[in-house]
């Protein structure tokens, strides 16, 4: 059974993307939570790299990542979080960037 698993990093958008999403402009620098599915809930940092190079982030800095306890998203504080899950669950992944410091 496939699980999400949460990665979090920093990186530069560069710009080009093999997706079409609202992304920040180039050239900025932001936090970011990568959603992504996967067999096993074992780091995977080298797909969680590949992930945020084909969302256009480059300059990449990995600060951790845990499974996702899909029960936490039926609290007020991870409400939010659900599409993203959903999203990673149907697409294989999710990118949530972070406004810059």
């Amino acid at each position: 059974m496939a699980v999400v698993m949460l990665y979090r990093l920093r990186g530069r958008y560069s710009g080009p993307s093999e997706y079409e999403w609202h992304h920040p402009a180039p050239g900025a620098i932001h936090d970011c939570l990568l959603f992504l599915r996967q067999e096993t809930a074992q780091e995977q940092y080298s797909d969680a790299e590949l992930e945020s190079r084909r969302h256009g982030f480059v300059d990449l800095e990995f600060f951790g990542c845990g499974k996702l306890d899909v029960e936490v998203l039926n609290t007020d504080l991870y409400r939010g979080f659900s599409g993203f899950y959903e999203a990673a669950m149907n697409d294989g992944c999710a990118l949530v960037f972070y406004p810059s410091r």
